[in-house]
């Protein structure tokens, strides 16, 4: 985790020095190539910038790193059999759920991401990338099934993922099992049920279908894609490799889905700041020194970086050319500055629906009739109202005013 924290910080103090002097009519075509973490030179430059990190010291914010648990549309889950190293982490993209009025723009369901390796046209060029695919599995929940007969229903999907279709009487939200109750077909989507159910009562469903497959995307190492999952940033370390699968896990409104374990790190890094001009080192050194103290603070204090300190060095003087007599000129600043770090654990499954009994007890009690049950003495619990010595209630509103009551059991 140092490592990387503090390698992606001097990226991003290099990019933003570059961009601060990339403004600058004379030193931008001298001094921005030279802005680097390291001395990496055939030639000693004329003009440069080196940033070097040198020291860290952890801040613990609770005992075990605890920060809270995660509130989210969206998590990320590995597929199995799969490494699943590709993608780093997944956020909610706040920019594009606020486009949308404040509603997910993507709908519920899983969405797997597989890498593969493709030739695509760069800059005109054809290349070998990483690329990645999208493809979803809808998730349909509490939905009216359409009645087309006595015992036929239909899903408004043309066909459902096999396996994912629930079953409901309502209203009570009474299960009915496959091949006990009814028997459906995937392909069609239709369900045809062992005998008619009451007037007074519809069929809810619960499925997943298969959405839309998109791409390719461009895989971004070490960056971000926000346009592959409408209302998803993911997030694209450097251990992509062909033929990994992992998958996203969207719903319908947000839950907890992770816990965060955090803390703080303060950190020094220094720039080392040379010129073969005594002049242009100081202007170079004193205008780096004032953009990091006032503009770049607050700028990167907006992402999470917090700059608490900038100091500046001696200067000095070393040889460039012994036979010439010709000098360089360098100088020092030192940066302290604080940063946030956070690991999100997936909590993973959701449990929807707790039942008391077995599955084997629950489909069995499902093809039985009341009054079977109630011969059996009862084995899944399920009692007439009237064997447990409970009377209806009705909402004296409703009394002599119409046929339909208010019934409380």
């Amino acid at each position: 985790m140092f490592a990387n924290l503090t390698e992606a910080l001097k990226r991003r103090m290099i990019q933003e020095i570059r961009y601060y002097w990339g403004q600058d009519p004379q030193y931008r075509n001298t001094l921005v190539p030279n802005i680097q973490g390291k001395f990496s030179f055939k030639e000693r430059p004329q003009q440069a910038i080196i940033l070097k990190s040198q020291s860290a010291s952890p801040y613990q914010m609770a005992a075990d790193h605890y920060q809270g648990a995660v509130v989210s549309f969206c998590y990320l889950t590995r597929v199995y059999g799969q490494r699943g190293t590709s993608i780093e982490w997944i956020r909610e993209n706040a920019i594009a759920i606020q486009a949308n009025n404040g509603a997910f723009p993507s709908a519920a369901g899983v969405y797997y991401i597989e890498v593969r390796s493709e030739v695509i046209d760069v800059r005109g060029v054809p290349k070998e990338k990483l690329v990645f695919y999208i493809d979803p599995l809808l998730e349909v929940i509490d939905e009216r099934a359409t009645m087309l007969g006595p015992r036929l229903y239909e899903v408004s999907a043309a066909s459902y993922h096999p396996g994912s279709l629930r079953v409901y009487e309502m209203p009570g939200s009474i299960p009915y099992y496959e091949n006990v109750n009814y028997t459906a077909d995937p392909t069609t989507g239709r369900i045809t049920l062992e005998s008619p159910m009451a007037s007074d009562t519809y069929l809810s469903v619960d499925y997943r279908y298969a959405g839309t497959s998109t791409g390719p995307f461009p895989l971004p190492e070490n960056g971000a894609d926000v346009d592959a999952i409408p209302g998803v940033v993911l997030a694209f370390g450097r251990r992509a490799y062909e033929g990994d699968i992992m998958a996203v896990v969207i719903g319908d409104r947000r839950q907890t889905v992770a816990k965060e374990y955090g803390g703080r790190w303060e950190m020094s890094i220094d720039f080392d700041i040379m010129a073969r001009d005594v002049y242009a080192q100081g202007e170079i050194t004193d205008r780096t020194l004032m953009y990091l103290y006032t503009d770049a603070r607050d700028r990167l204090s907006t992402e999470g970086i917090e700059i608490t300190q900038v100091t500046m060095g001696g200067e000095a003087e070393e040889i460039y050319d012994e036979t010439g007599d010709d000098y360089f000129y360098t100088a020092n600043i030192s940066l302290t500055l604080m940063t946030d770090w956070a690991i999100h654990v997936p909590i993973g499954r959701t449990l929807l629906r707790a039942e008391p009994n077995t599955v084997s007890e629950a489909e069995m009690a499902a093809g039985l009739s009341d009054d079977q049950l109630i011969e059996m003495g009862s084995p899944t619990g399920l009692h007439y109202a009237e064997t447990l010595n409970l009377i209806e209630i009705r909402d004296p509103y409703f009394r002599d005013r119409t046929k339909t009551y208010d019934l409380i059991r």
